[in-house]
């Protein structure tokens, strides 16, 4: 059972306020969805959230986020009047329910990103914008479910069997297997596991777990 980071009270205004946040990015200010949600996760934003951080959860509109992420990704600050008017648009929902699915699963931004691109999200819209959000977290899911472990894409891109990734790291072969087929959760192992298993994919630990 996952262990939410923070009380569900908080989390209609925090996933307003990133619906709202994504909405002016694209509408307002012209970004690129995808690139503004990167530069959400560098810049340190989306971790706040994650962790629950009340000061982002409950103190901050959406445009004030989108100017904070602008300010901490680029070094310039940016005066806007204030956008009250929220439509509801596609930007908005994939922010809404992006905060909402992260708050319920316990994943990160980026790692949710990473399985389900922003263009994936927006597509989602049409079919899943008048659903009931149980129903958002059930195709959320299964994005995860038939998606590969990241293990597992890892140790591909590094060209290593698992045979290979085992003697690398030191982590037992039978263990590896566990985690790529997903019997096991990467997320709940032993520290030491995961940072031998991020030594020899050469990697962060947060692509392993995040």
């Amino acid at each position: 059972m996952t262990t939410h980071a923070y009380s569900p009270l908080y989390l209609s205004k925090t996933s307003r306020a990133v619906g709202q946040m994504l909405h002016d990015a694209v509408l307002e200010f012209g970004l690129n969805g995808a690139e503004f949600l990167e530069r959400f996760v560098q810049s340190g934003l989306a971790r706040q959230i994650e962790n629950g951080n009340p000061k982002y959860l409950a103190g901050k509109s959406g445009l004030e986020l989108f100017l904070e992420v602008m300010e901490k990704t680029t070094g310039e600050s940016r005066d806007a009047d204030s956008v009250e008017s929220y439509d509801r648009s596609p930007e908005y929902w994939v922010g809404w329910m992006l905060t909402h699915y992260q708050w319920y699963s316990g994943k990160t931004f980026k790692g949710i990103l990473a399985t389900v691109p922003y263009d994936e999200l927006i597509g989602l819209y049409g079919t899943l914008h008048e659903a009931d959000i149980q129903k958002c977290y059930e195709v959320m899911d299964a994005h995860f479910t038939d998606h590969e472990s990241r293990l597992k894409t890892l140790r591909r891109h590094c060209g290593l069997t698992q045979e290979a990734l085992a003697h690398e790291s030191g982590v037992p072969l039978n263990t590896i297997r566990a985690y790529e087929r997903k019997s096991k959760d990467l997320n709940k192992a032993q520290f030491d596991t995961v940072v031998r298993l991020a030594k020899a994919l050469k990697c962060e630990i947060i692509e392993l777990i995040g």
